[in-house]
């Protein structure tokens, strides 16, 4: 499993959102305004340390429901934020260090989720977010493929990170230090690779549609996100038959 050092600021409070949302409703089981101490022992471990350190419990010991996620989200949008010495809107392990232990295991435990989520090939490695069953529901919508998804993936990624339409233009135009564009090929290649690691590709939704119009039925269609594309969306299309790949990008 590739090793995640860091993560995405934004992300991290997102996901943290989302998290905290969904423990909280779990535990809320009378679906009243409060979350008692009682309620709070259903928690995930690394929230019930959140619960035992807010600041809005009442006399007997619960917090109101919403006050729970949302103290927890301002929170860690707050220190992460602080943490962010070098201010490059991410959030290593080394800089989570100086963030209370209430969420510093919250921390370790999303890089751990990003782990899970990251795959390679060769060279190449990145975070795969395509949401459980998304793979399902085109092969509901579409039939299985001669190409299966797995390797339409695989081959979207070599495609993005070595394509001239992929991540290596933006990097030649303004990839290095002071948005100047790099030309030494060995700190281009570096550079999207440590982009790719730290960005993602999703298959897009069945019914979504990309700018240049490749249809998702002919082709499995990923969509890039990373630091280092500015506001251009980037896609690895991938024929479903002959397993052809190209690279697109639009702003």
């Amino acid at each position: 499993m590739a090793k995640v050092n860091s993560a995405n600021i934004q992300e991290l409070v997102a996901a943290s959102k989302r998290y905290v949302d969904s423990q909280v409703k779990a535990a809320n089981t009378n679906r009243n305004a409060y979350l008692t101490p009682t309620e709070a022992k259903t928690l995930s471990a690394d929230l019930r340390d959140n619960f035992a350190a807010s600041q809005f419990k009442t006399a007997w010991g619960s917090v109101k429901a919403s006050d729970v996620s949302r103290e927890f989200v301002v929170m860690m949008e707050a220190w992460a934020n602080a943490a962010d010495k070098n201010g490059d809107g991410r959030l290593s392990r080394t800089e989570a260090k100086s963030m209370p232990k209430s969420l510093q295991d919250n921390v370790t435990n999303y890089l751990a989720s990003l782990e899970r989520e990251v795959q390679g090939s060769g060279e190449y490695t990145t975070r795969n977010t395509s949401p459980a069953g998304r793979v399902q529901e085109h092969l509901d919508a579409f039939g299985a493929s001669a190409i299966s998804y797995e390797q339409a993936f695989a081959k979207g990624l070599e495609a993005v990170a070595t394509d001239e339409y992929g991540l290596s233009m933006f990097v030649r135009e303004f990839g290095g230090p002071d948005g100047q564009g790099l030309t030494d090929p060995a700190a281009i290649k570096a550079e999207v690779k440590k982009l790719l690691k730290e960005g993602s590709m999703e298959l897009i939704a069945v019914d979504d549609d990309i700018p240049n119009g490749s249809s998702n039925a002919d082709n499995w269609i990923f969509s890039v996100r990373t630091d280092g594309q500015g506001d251009h969306g980037v896609w690895a299309i991938v024929d479903r038959k002959t397993g052809e790949v190209s690279v697109d990008n639009f702003n």
